[in-house]
């Protein structure tokens, strides 16, 4: 009989669970799971300390500028090598960066140091953006956006609620009035500003509310309109976005922002698991990032399962796949992911990251090499730039909870798993929904594709583990070999 794994569905029961009660280290696809690549790290040199933010980008001329943030040091990601581009910075370990892009400058912000602006394809460092406002003062804010022509920044020092905007097409002009620049205070409960959005159209994060800003021009410049009065993001770190599709942690759940609509995407199938499984003494530590190509939404947080981390290093990542709206987890340690471009890199910079090209874990045949494309970044926990490229860490699906024939006690003597990689396969079996699980010894694949076993008991979880550094491509479920046997 063949067992379908299905979609992973922690906080349902396990039995009568439609499908899968564990999926790790794979994301579900079209009709089956497959391998969730490793961190592979590829800088020559390290940042010393974990990242507090990180952000990719491409000018007018489609160079690549990568930064990264720690609490004292703004850095470059160039040519495999990071360099420090502003130091003596004095934010802590709970005072993060956001960098965002507004034509050829990046702008970076915490809310506590100076706010900085770098010039892609110019500037050498950072420098205050202060230095290069010509109308206005330029207040220290923590987070910004991109709507139209504007840059727009929020959560101002000792003003958490208000929003202010640079002139038309002109970062240098802060002045009220002058080019359209002006600023809004946002009433009522909804919290502190978190995240704003970039578009055509922007939504305001705060911690209780989501506020869409519309440009109308005029007296008036953006309207300003309440889209979700009660639910916000927890931080502005749990907020990603592809386009117009915004993913975003609130203290109820997983959600999706859509044209307006909030869609809950973890309702009776992640929350739960998620609420308990997050380090909640290190929560503020989420960071999450979108991978375009796999059409996946991923959140890395600390998880609780792991009883000796004490300092919030980030070990997990739970995985939206938005094509298929599947879920699932992955392990790593990283103090940061995000999306990233990779520079071009000559046979000369490659010798930079290894001088044997045999120890250069990245696939020579990816289009890594060639530059310009998006991969899904990391800061791992050794400092290091990383990307997700690798082959698998070991990767484990559980069906759900199984009475094979119901009413009677069976006998499973094989178990092949219909996964393209040789697997190993454990069983798990008890007598009654209360009883603790009895664990089969591990089961090899033999040459014919089956995993020979003998395991007897009424209620059954099959548990298939692929091993680390595999490569396999669908992962579907199981078919078994089962007889039915009298009660004991």
């Amino acid at each position: 009989m063949q067992i379908p794994f299905g979609e992973w569905l922690p906080d349902q029961p396990a039995y009568l669970n439609p499908g899968a009660t564990v999926a790790n280290n794979v994301y579900f696809a079209a009709s089956s799971y497959k391998r969730f690549p490793s961190l592979v790290p590829y800088s020559t040199n390290n940042i010393g300390k974990d990242s507090r933010g990180a952000g990719s980008f491409r000018d007018n001329s489609n160079t690549v500028f990568n930064f990264v943030a720690t609490n004292t040091d703004l850095y470059e990601l160039d040519g495999g090598s990071f360099t420090s581009r502003k130091s003596s910075l004095t934010g802590d370990n709970t005072d993060y960066w956001t960098f965002t892009q507004f034509g050829n400058y990046v702008i970076a912000s915490n809310g506590v140091d100076v706010p900085q602006y770098y010039l892609m394809g110019t500037s050498t460092n950072f420098a205050d953006l202060s230095s290069i406002a010509t109308s206005g003062t330029v207040p220290n804010f923590k987070v910004s956006g991109v709507i139209r022509d504007f840059l727009v920044i929020g959560n101002i020092q000792n003003n958490s609620n208000r929003i202010q905007w640079s002139g038309i097409n002109d970062i240098s002009t802060w002045e009220f009035g002058s080019k359209q620049s002006d600023f809004q205070d946002l009433p009522g409960s909804g919290g502190e500003i978190v995240h704003i959005t970039s578009g055509e159209i922007s939504y305001v994060f705060r911690q209780n509310q989501i506020v869409r800003m519309d440009y109308v021009g005029g007296a008036t410049v953006f309207r300003l309109s309440v889209i979700s009065p009660n639910r916000g993001a927890v931080y502005g770190r749990t907020v990603c976005q592809d386009n117009r599709r915004v993913f975003f942690y609130a203290d109820d759940g997983f959600y999706e922002l859509n044209g307006d609509q909030v869609n809950a995407i973890g309702a009776e199938k992640v929350n739960r698991f998620f609420d308990t499984d997050l380090n909640k003494a290190f929560s503020d530590r989420i960071v999450s990032a979108v991978d375009p190509f796999n059409q996946l939404a991923m959140w890395l947080y600390p998880s609780a399962s792991n009883t000796s981390n004490t300092t919030g290093i980030c070990d997990k990542v739970i995985i939206y796949n938005y094509a298929t709206q599947k879920w699932s987890t992955a392990d790593t340690n990283a103090s940061s992911i995000f999306s990233q471009f990779v520079g071009a890199y000559t046979v000369e910079l490659m010798d930079i990251i290894s001088e044997n090209l045999d120890q250069i874990n990245i696939a020579l045949d990816t289009d890594f090499w060639n530059g310009g494309q998006r991969y899904l970044g990391a800061i791992d926990n050794n400092y290091k730039a990383s990307i997700f490229s690798g082959t698998e860490n070991i990767g484990t699906i559980e069906t759900r909870e199984l009475e094979l024939f119901p009413s009677h006690r069976s006998s499973i003597t094989n178990v092949r798993p219909i996964v393209d990689a040789t697997s190993t396969v454990t069983i798990q079996s008890k007598e009654r929904l209360a009883d603790t699980a009895t664990e089969s010894v591990p089961a090899i694949m033999v040459a014919s594709g089956d995993n020979p076993v003998r395991q007897s008991g009424r209620y059954f979880k099959i548990k298939v583990t692929t091993p680390a550094g595999s490569v396999w491509t669908h992962a579907q479920g199981v078919d078994l070999v089962a007889s039915r046997i009298g009660l004991r």
